[in-house]
């Protein structure tokens, strides 16, 4: 994935806002790359409850720089270790959003290369995981289809991709999906 390395993106200045960050995780960069997603545990508590996701969460003053929160996060909530090292490249930074509304959230997502297998142990925020296979991800009608998804909390329906098992992708996860592959796909 050399053009992710030479991706340049576009950062938001934190300011007042709280940072996060996610990890965008491929394996089998060689062969037949693969994506990382989980799908959150059902919590009535979560505004993001059981929606397909990277992992990842919110920076702690000890994380030493916001790379470090998605590495952290990632162990914390699937048990994968990502060195420092296994950085590929970065996507644009996004506003955080809550049911249709922005919220004081700055989110980065990171991209990492795993080069060798791990064993993944969800954390209780994490209610499944899974890999796709980025040919599918490039050519959706391979995996499923491409939909327009309609939230209870929005007007208008959002992009997204509805895979076979019936999970829907969209929201800033799709966001950050569709950015990398238009990077690695230009």
């Amino acid at each position: 994935m050399p053009r992710i390395r030479e991706y340049r993106p576009k950062l938001i200045k934190i300011g007042d806002n709280k940072s996060a960050s996610v990890a965008l995780i491929l394996r089998n960069l060689d062969t037949d790359p693969e994506m990382f997603f989980i799908q959150r545990a059902e919590n009535k508590n979560d505004p993001w409850s059981g929606q397909i996701a990277f992992p990842g969460g919110n920076c702690d003053r000890w994380d030493e720089d916001i790379a470090a929160t998605a590495r952290r996060e990632t162990d914390e909530e699937v048990g994968i270790r990502l060195p420092a090292n296994a950085l590929l490249g970065r996507l644009d930074d996004q506003p955080g959003r809550n049911n249709n509304r922005d919220i004081s959230l700055i989110i980065s997502c990171f991209v990492f290369n795993l080069d060798s297998p791990q064993v993944v142990s969800h954390s209780p925020e994490v209610g499944d995981s899974f890999w796709i296979k980025v040919d599918d991800l490039l050519h959706p009608p391979a995996l499923s289809a491409q939909i327009q998804y309609q939230t209870v909390c929005a007007e208008k329906p959002y992009p997204g991709i509805q895979f076979r098992s019936g999970k829907v992708l969209w929201g800033l996860t799709y966001r950050f999906v569709k950015m990398f592959l238009d990077a690695i796909d230009s």
